[in-house]
């Protein structure tokens, strides 16, 4: 577990560092795209930890506890 998706899937750790203060040189159509693209990126990061959460809560009631024994009971 603590795997993330983008590492699962290629290999290795995605690593965001576009910020824009980094996109000061761009056309004003650039930088309304990289906006989107890091809204898009932060929304999905958060369904995606959204999913984890629930998936995780959902095994964790579905877990076996173990065997019911009781003493006397044949194995």
């Amino acid at each position: 577990m603590g795997t993330l998706l983008f590492k699962a899937n290629y290999g290795y750790e995605l690593i965001i560092s576009l910020i824009l203060q980094q996109a000061t040189k761009m056309s004003k159509t650039a930088k309304e795209r990289v906006e989107t693209l890091i809204n898009l990126y932060k929304n999905l990061y958060k369904t995606a930890k959204l999913v984890q959460e629930y998936i995780r809560k959902y095994y964790n009631l579905k877990k076996s506890k173990g065997l019911d024994l009781k003493e006397g009971n044949k194995v």
